[in-house]
């Protein structure tokens, strides 16, 4: 049997949006092939990001600049990928938002929905977001508790605002992280409220005090507007975070600036709006006259919607949109239930059919996760074939209004025990 469950969709949107304004294969929306890629991991069987499959064979990986392989890769990470003229993966990279310290959380108690304070970073969970736990005993985002540490990759605007893809809780408390984690916590973003004297900032709304951190590749000092990392391990201390590390990230810059004609494709969310631009995570992206729109219109791009831009940089080193589209489908109820068919030619393309005869679609843009962990071992590169008759799953749909559903995500989960 199945079990539905409406979602609060316009609830979770309703904060987004009040909050802020405090091998290669081919998309079914788009026809062009950029050089570059980013958005989150969808699913595995090589790498689904933004509905595409791509190969990676032979693709050089980095997490957190480090060397690693596709087994370091989980799904919810928002990554950067570089592609070759054929639309195969060249390198893929993948850095998170924040490691930090909670110090408040708004989602109820059984609850999966809502918003943490991280740090001084309102992040924003929604029923997209992936959450796993490496600490006994917390389960699901409603059991997070104010000391946990959390890894958080996400939508940033890189000035506090984060709708996390993906959330793991890494420890318990900042004393035990540190134990396998000798750097400490980590936070990234935009410098704000510098001041000299005292040799302080913010990044949201977390104050950093660096008197006593070494500055790594910042040879001009530190100033308002650049993008920067802070590391500490003695955490938050009267209320601000003690840096042992401030180290400038890339360029400096937040957004991604492009050689000329280089083209980009970006899937995240609109976290401001101009006349002429939008700004999608932390990239400002300029609409002009031949920029074009599925699945809507110009009008229909609000602080909070979901898009994927298709672009180009100009010679001054700005993204300009050739194609916007617009996310229309969003989930609107949460189903349960047992597997009976699965019909899956493609790793992530197939319906299942669940013991109640529901069938569920799934895409190359289903989020596809293995959170089984009662005596088994979930399967990070989970995919579609990997169900089997039996399994229990979660499934997160739109009605598509002829008695079947397309799943947003799926989850394979341990069968409830039974009174």
């Amino acid at each position: 049997m199945s079990r539905f469950k409406l979602l609060p969709v316009a609830a979770v949107v309703g904060a987004m949006l009040s909050l802020a304004a405090c091998g290669g294969g081919s998309s079914g929306s788009a026809d062009q092939t950029s050089n570059t890629s980013s958005g989150p991991i969808t699913s595995f069987g090589s790498v689904y990001v933004n509905g595409v499959e791509y190969d990676t064979d032979g693709a050089a990986i980095y997490v957190e600049d480090e060397a690693a392989s596709e087994s370091d890769l989980r799904v919810g990470m928002m990554v950067t990928i570089d592609k070759d003229s054929n639309g195969n993966a060249t390198s893929i990279h993948h850095d998170d938002d924040l490691e930090g310290i909670v110090l408040a959380n708004n989602i109820a108690a059984g609850q999966t929905t809502g918003t943490m304070d991280i740090m001084g970073q309102t992040v924003t969970i929604t029923a997209d977001t992936v959450f796993e736990s490496d600490v006994a005993g917390i389960t699901d985002a409603g059991m997070v508790v104010a000391g946990n540490i959390v890894e958080v990759s996400g939508h940033s605007t890189g000035t506090g605002l984060i709708t996390a893809t993906r959330i793991e809780v890494k420890a318990v408390d900042l004393a035990t992280y540190i134990n396998t984690h000798a750097e400490g916590v980590e936070l990234k973003g935009v410098v704000e409220n510098h001041v000299l004297a005292t040799s302080k900032f913010d990044i949201g709304s977390m104050t950093i005090d660096y008197s006593g951190a070494m500055l790594s590749d910042l040879a001009g000092g530190i100033t308002n507007g650049i993008y920067v990392e802070v590391k500490s391990t003695a955490g938050i201390v009267g209320g601000e975070l003690i840096a042992w590390k401030v180290e400038r990230e890339d360029d400096g810059s937040i957004h991604r600036e492009g050689d000329e004609d280089d083209e980009y494709e970006i899937h995240g969310m609109v976290m401001a709006m101009t006349a002429d631009t939008i700004t999608v995570d932390s990239q400002l992206v300029v609409i002009n006259n031949e920029t074009e729109f599925e699945d809507g219109v110009r009008g229909d791009i609000v602080v909070g919607a979901m898009v994927e831009v298709e672009g180009y940089f100009n010679a001054a080193g700005d993204l300009v949109a050739e194609e916007i589209e617009l996310e229309d489908q969003e989930a609107t109820s949460e189903m349960t239930g047992t597997v009976d068919i699965v019909d899956a030619p493609m790793p992530n393309v197939g319906t299942i059919t669940l013991a109640d005869t529901t069938v569920i679609l799934v895409n190359e843009e289903t989020i596809m996760h293995d959170s089984r962990d009662e005596g088994m071992t979930p399967d990070t590169n989970f995919n579609l074939q990997d169900l089997v008759q039996g399994d229990f799953v979660e499934i997160y749909v739109f009605a598509n209004g002829d008695g079947t559903y397309t799943a947003t995500k799926l989850e394979r989960e341990d069968a409830p025990v039974m009174p």
